[in-house]
């Protein structure tokens, strides 16, 4: 299609001095005169495209062009906008917010962004880390941290850095262990005292194996029911589903649902206090009574 040869064309003259007809005709796999017709309904569009020439001649663009809003239209500009606005929210350079204003200007649009994403914590989020791996994996260059892992011990590991990843509220780093000698996924927040050597990376498979995958394992099911204070309704709204929560009494929510028994759900029982009550499963009653008599052990000593 036309228009796309037009895209076609105006990008690789944004990025060459000039090119031939011949050239531009072979490219696109059109007749020369083909392109003479592009050209003629690009100078229609107001891109100021001209041909010279001679040996040395060709098709070009004027020096100080740059791609605008000639052949976008006004949903197109708009739509444009709103991923820049989207992907900013990910992409802390703030070069962004720079090229985010010209577009606007250049599109001539002021209309307040639809969406807006924050995937900071309420408080703070350093982007020290995250701008330094964003480098070195554009610069393939071999990091090095210290690494605390679930189990509270620290392990220092010299990786290669291939892919930031952000899932479930945290961020993650991909990258190939020289420790270990398998790829791994990190938790950034984990990740202290991160330094970028000058080595660089190999090329490694794309298809090894990776060892501790994102993907959770499916956990055991449980049918939860329980009674929490009215006051701490802003906690349960927010962290179980809506269809599961009832009110029961004026001072009490009842909730009640399947499901999975994680280390979540434990802590997040003790953690509403004595505001809440399991009435069932039986074993979960059990389980929970018994981690209060070791804490309450920790209190006595």
């Amino acid at each position: 299609m036309q228009i796309n040869r037009i895209f076609g064309i105006t990008y690789l003259l944004l990025n060459h001095e000039h090119m031939t007809a011949k050239m531009l005709s072979e490219k696109f796999n059109v007749s020369i005169r083909t392109i003479y017709r592009d050209i003629d309904r690009m100078s229609q569009l107001g891109i100021p495209i001209y041909t010279e020439r001679g040996k040395r001649g060709g098709v070009s663009l004027l020096s100080d062009f740059v791609l605008s809003k000639v052949l976008l239209d006004t949903d197109e500009r708009k739509s444009i906008l709103q991923a820049l606005q989207t992907t900013r929210a990910i992409n802390f350079d703030p070069k962004n917010e720079e090229t985010l204003a010209k577009l606007t200007a250049l599109f001539g649009i002021q209309d307040p962004p639809w969406l807006a994403i924050d995937f900071s914590t309420w408080y703070g989020f350093s982007t020290h880390d995250f701008e330094q791996l964003k480098t070195a994996i554009l610069s393939q260059k071999v990091v090095t941290f210290n690494y605390h892992n679930s189990k509270g011990e620290m392990n220092f590991r010299t990786v290669e850095p291939t892919q930031l990843i952000f899932k479930s509220m945290g961020w993650y780093l991909k990258a190939y262990c020289l420790n270990k000698q398998e790829v791994r996924i990190f938790k950034l927040s984990r990740i202290t005292k991160l330094e970028t050597t000058e080595q660089s990376v190999e090329n490694r498979s794309s298809d090894v194996q990776v060892v501790n995958s994102l993907k959770p394992q499916t956990p055991e099911m449980i049918h939860l029911k329980m009674l929490v204070s009215l006051q701490l309704g802003y906690r349960i709204y927010d962290d179980f589903p809506i269809d599961t929560i009832q009110k029961y009494s004026d001072k009490t929510l009842l909730i009640e649902g399947m499901f999975p028994k994680t280390e979540w759900l434990y802590s997040y029982i003790l953690s509403l206090g004595q505001a809440v009550k399991v009435i069932e499963p039986f074993a979960l009653k059990q389980e929970l009574l018994t981690m209060i008599k070791k804490m309450e052990e920790n209190y006595n000593e």
